[in-house]
Formats: C-alpha cells, structure tokens, sequence
C-alpha cells in the first residue's frame, strides 16, 4: 500500500511540521488528556481515481467507510460554529441573570424581605439551565445526525490532490489546495472546506494503521492548520 502515484506536476505530499502528527497515539494539548485512539478494524481500500481526465495519470487513492458514533458528533459539533454560537448567546444570558441573582441576594440580606430571596433564586436557577444549553443543544443535534443513516454513514475516497466523499449524484470533493482547514479534536480530524457551511467528520479510529502515514502525508500537503481557539 506504499505505491502512491501521482502527476509530475503535482506537488509531493511534505513530511509532518514539527512537533504535529495525526497519528492517533500522538499528544495533543487539549482540557483534558486524550488516550490513544484504537483502531476500530475497518480495513482500507486502495482505488483508481475514475474521474481523472484523459490527458492525466489515474492517481491511486484510499477508500474509507465508516459510521459516525454520536459522542464522536458531539464533540466535533463542540468546534463547529454550531455550538460556538449557543456558547456566546449562553454567557450573555448567564452574565445578566447571575447579575441578577447577585442584585436580589443583596437586597435580601438588606431588607430581609422574602420576594427578593425569591427572585434571587429563581435567578439563580434560570443561570443553571441557560449553562446547559449549548450541552443540550449538541447533544440533541448530535442524535438527530446519528439517526439520519444518510448523514452519519460516509463514504470517502482519499487522493493525493483532494478527498472525494459521497457517490453519484451526491458526490462531492475537498481539494487539497490549501482553502480547506483542518483541526484533530478528540481522536477526530474535522475538515472545514472553505466556501461549505457544514463540516466533515473523519474519525482516526477507522484508519487502518497500515495506511495512516499515507493518508497523513496527503492531508498535511494539501490543508491548512486550524489554530485552537
């Protein structure tokens, strides 16, 4: 699986930047330290790209086939614009009513009138509830994709000059020019091609082992880093 064929024209995938590696036993800093990432025993397929033109070399490429698990969803919806626009709308919400909460209490140990103790812990309440929403919110979402076998199951196809994903008519493709940007969350790598609101979820686990540096080298020369928020 190490015969990789491609155009003289076409740039040579470049070896890891230093201290980045997409392997799944690789450190990453994050919150919380990952474990390693198991490789779940789905097996690799090498193809010909069918779609090249006449004039070029069918470029030989990996096929993937994976179903996404929904705590897989749910953390890549955690880097998605997604959840980012839940979580900005969640602290505003929560910065008033703790405001509120803190406005009530003192009134209380003032006046010592009960209806402020009230309101102080019906505040206080409201701010519980507004801080679980973007949790609810990805988790709801996150089930609602894993139910929809159209969304959850990929069917990815890997070349040197992009990622094909679909088939027929729903085909479409990543190139790898550099516009797209990529990010690896949680044994996750999340591609954010540019120009497409969604993004595509590839979890490491079904990489064979055998083929991993392979497809790291095609994804390295052809995306962008995403920096951490």
């Amino acid at each position: 699986m190490n015969d990789w064929r491609q155009d003289d024209e076409q740039q040579e995938p470049q070896p890891p930047a230093e201290g980045e590696d997409l392997r799944p036993d690789a450190p990453e800093a994050e919150e919380n330290e990952e474990e390693a990432v198991e490789w779940d025993g789905s097996e690799a397929e090498l193809v010909l790209d069918d779609d090249a033109a006449d004039y070029e070399e069918p470029q030989t490429g990996v096929k993937l086939s994976y179903t996404l698990r929904e705590e897989e969803v749910f953390h890549a919806l955690g880097r998605s614009g997604f959840s980012k626009t839940l979580g900005r709308r969640a602290v505003i919400e929560g910065a008033v009513l703790a405001l509120l909460a803190v406005w009530f209490f003192v009134q209380y140990a003032l006046a010592r009138e009960g209806a402020y103790l009230f309101f102080g812990a019906v505040a206080l309440l409201a701010l519980v509830a507004v801080a679980l929403v973007p949790f609810l919110g990805r988790k709801k979402r996150a089930r609602e994709i894993c139910k929809n076998e159209r969304i959850a199951h990929v069917e990815m196809e890997i070349y040197p000059d992009g990622i094909q994903i679909g088939q027929g008519e729903g085909e479409w493709e990543i190139p790898f020019d550099g516009s797209c940007r990529r990010l690896k969350h949680r044994g996750l790598l999340l591609f954010f091609p540019a120009g497409v609101k969604h993004m595509v979820i590839l979890p490491l686990r079904c990489i064979e082992p055998g083929v991993l540096p392979e497809i790291q080298a095609m994804i390295l020369a052809g995306t962008t880093a995403q920096e951490e928020d």
